[in-house]
């Protein structure tokens, strides 16, 4: 059932276009599949913030065509959330044994942001990235030149949210709200069936389930549901 909900999110379309929730995204490094949180810039950067099979919390960023190639170790770029302190990120084409260093193979670069446990980070650079208006990255060139980029966060809630399952400005997520949204629309298309199926029901039901891809409002789809025509 939990897959109605990310089917009814992507029916309603998110509520910000400039980030993105997709249910299969596949890491460039290490090839699993994972649900992922997405979104592009204006120079055609794009910003990939998703877990890993064990859970923990990776940042992937990737150039647009045209860009020049990224240096593949040392000093690869630094992440600055808007008011924080920046974050220094070092590649290594080795794996550490106990530090986790950045990865990058030219076009691009993958950086461990958290390790996942709980309900969302309360400090560090990822708890500044999810408070921050914008996020800039200065990025190191294989010619050894810098470009800086940036993307805003606004509106990244809904789909980190759904990617992650952390809170994120107030937006709930977790197992927890996706049982209880799960509830909220089974009972609902199932009062549809009953004593026979009503097509007008199940539109009804349809439209307001924006309430929950969109806001994430069980209290609201439900009475969004019961309000008469």
């Amino acid at each position: 059932m939990r897959h109605l909900i990310w089917i009814l999110c992507l029916i309603a379309g998110p509520a910000f276009a400039d980030w993105t929730y997709v249910p299969t995204w596949t890491d460039p490094f290490d090839g699993y599949d994972t649900r992922a949180a997405t979104t592009s810039n204006a120079d055609g950067y794009q910003l990939h913030l998703y877990r890993n099979p064990v859970g923990r919390v990776y940042v992937l960023i990737s150039l647009p065509e045209g860009a020049p190639d990224l240096v593949t170790t040392g000093a690869i770029a630094t992440l600055t959330p808007e008011g924080a302190d920046p974050k220094l990120i070092e590649a290594r084409d080795e794996r550490g044994r106990v530090v986790e260093y950045a990865l990058s193979n030219g076009r691009q670069m993958r950086d461990r942001l958290w390790h996942g446990e709980g309900q969302a980070p309360a400090f560090g650079t990822f708890h500044d990235i999810l408070e921050a208006p914008t996020l800039s990255v200065t990025l190191t060139q294989a010619d050894d030149t810098r470009i800086t980029t940036s993307w805003a966060m606004a509106g990244a809630e809904q789909a980190v949210a759904q990617a992650l399952g952390i809170s994120m400005n107030g937006t709930p997520a977790g197992a927890e709200w996706e049982d209880a949204a799960s509830q909220a629309l089974l009972a609902a298309m199932t009062a549809c069936q009953f004593p026979k199926l009503d097509v007008e029901c199940v539109q009804k039901v349809s439209a307001c389930s924006a309430k929950i891809s969109e806001t994430r409002d069980i209290e609201g789809f439900e009475s969004c549901v019961t309000q008469d025509p």
